[in-house]
């Protein structure tokens, strides 16, 4: 059983980056909220940061739901660990793996990493900040079902052919 997580750093930030944001931008609305009666110039970056506000919130309570901060991978399953809003335990079964999309898997470098298992309707995300990420990316490929591997391969291909990116 080979276990991933993230450094201090990174939980830090993807657990509590969320509050920080929230307060800067409402130490910002309320200013500019008082200003709103003396001159209506004020109203449109009073509406951008509200829907700021409300975008990053909403993102964020969505990767709440969906990201570990603990994986345990063996030899057929993935047991998922410590999400922010939930005590439980989820357990996905490489064989039920109907998906794998964002980040790495659609080709992109950066980004959220989803596994979707078919059979239970769950979904997990992981992030590549996750220490050795590259290796649970690799056992989870090599576990999957062969079109769902031969899938994300020719995105990566068409990756490294994109204009720009050197061969």
């Amino acid at each position: 059983m080979q276990t991933f997580t993230y450094s201090f750093f990174w939980k830090f930030t993807y657990r509590y980056g969320n509050l920080v944001i929230s307060l800067l931008l409402l130490l910002y609305i309320f200013p500019v909220a008082l200003q709103l009666d003396k001159n209506l110039i004020f109203l449109l970056p009073f509406i951008i940061s509200l829907l700021l506000l409300y975008y990053i919130n909403k993102s964020y309570f969505t990767f709440y739901k969906l990201v570990p901060f603990v994986i345990e991978a063996d030899e057929q399953k993935l047991v998922c660990k410590n999400f922010l809003f939930r005590d439980k335990t989820v357990t996905i079964y490489y064989k039920d793996i109907e998906s794998l999309t964002g980040g790495i898997f659609d080709g992109k470098y950066r980004g959220l990493l989803k596994v979707c298992d078919g059979k239970n309707k769950i979904c997990i995300g992981f992030f590549d900040r996750m220490q050795n990420s590259s290796k649970l990316v690799t056992l989870i490929l090599s576990k999957v079902d062969k079109n769902i591997y031969d899938d994300i391969i020719n995105k990566l291909e068409l990756m490294k052919i994109k204009p720009g990116n050197k061969k």
